[in-house]
């Protein structure tokens, strides 16, 4: 009567999981990256440990991520694999160096 099929509701969640596999994966990716970051920086010292810091590195690097993989797949037509690497590699690199490396870029292009 009122008992509702799961299975169904999970074939609905496995197959939305597979049609954004690659942007959930490009998140991942920059979670990871992000973190790994962040204790690279507690480990050279540059940055004192704090868990606070640590999951606003690891939601921001995701969030940029994220972003990164759309401009690369939707600007630049770059393939699904290609753009979850780059992703990768921008979620690791931190928000501050990759807004360093844009200022520098523009201003270049400017001058």
């Amino acid at each position: 009567m009122g008992n509702k099929m799961p299975e169904k509701y999970i074939a609905i969640l496995v197959a939305k999981i597979a049609e954004y596999w690659d942007a959930i994966l490009a998140v991942i990716v920059g979670v990871f990256g992000g973190g790994l970051a962040y204790l690279g920086e507690v480990k050279n010292g540059t940055r004192r440990w704090d868990f606070t810091a640590f999951l606003i590195s690891v939601a921001s690097a995701g969030f940029f991520a994220f972003v990164t993989y759309m401009i690369c797949t939707d600007l630049f037509q770059w393939t699904p694999g290609l753009s979850v690497a780059a992703s990768g590699m921008v979620a690791h690199l931190g928000a501050e160096q990759v807004k360093q490396i844009l200022t520098d870029f523009f201003t270049r292009k400017l001058n």
